[in-house]
């Protein structure tokens, strides 16, 4: 019995790990839209740039994935217009342990509160966003979004980055309604 609860504490505690670093995307795009007609594109400036070689990596991170796709960038006379911004906000979290049971009555503090810890934990949470619009008609086709937990280690943020990015363009082109 003692090793049934511990081996469903532990697939409990994976299940819950798992989950909080999950990347949460979101994509919607107009349904209207005919993806196969767009071959080329170009970026726009961010009005959120990221900082430092930042901005450049997600550039490159959203190339690889749309060259991956079969669209080509181009300098002038795009068919898409492709501009991101990023969001960056602390998270925060605070866990008690212990036991705190409030005094008994009549009997004193015989049933005193027991000391009870707080930890508060701080992380920080970007969100990128990536949109596509019509160049010419000048109308939104495709927005995504994907937000992750940021670390202090810049080898790991790339390499969640490229995760993200490749996780958000998955589905690109979406399927046309026949």
């Amino acid at each position: 019995m003692r090793k049934r609860r511990i081996s469903a504490g532990a697939i409990l505690v994976f299940l819950i790990s798992t989950a909080a670093f999950a990347q949460k995307t979101n994509i919607d795009w107009d349904r209207g839209a005919s993806f196969s007609q767009y071959h080329t594109y170009a970026w726009q400036k961010s009005p959120h740039p990221a900082k430092g070689f930042w901005d450049q990596r997600i550039i490159d991170a959203v190339d690889k994935q749309l060259a991956a796709k079969g669209l080509t960038k181009v300098e002038s006379n795009p068919e898409l217009w492709v501009v991101y911004s990023k969001s960056i906000h602390e998270q925060k979290e605070l866990v008690g342990t212990g036991y705190a049971y409030p005094p008994g009555w009549g009997w004193g503090y015989a049933w005193g509160p027991t000391p009870q810890v707080y930890n508060t934990w701080v992380t920080k949470e970007g969100t990128l966003v990536v949109e596509m619009s019509e160049a010419k008609a000048k109308t939104l086709l495709w927005r995504g979004s994907v937000t992750d937990t940021i670390s202090d280690n810049s080898n790991r943020n790339i390499n969640t980055l490229d995760k993200a990015v490749a996780k958000l363009f998955k589905g690109y082109p979406p399927k046309e309604k026949k």
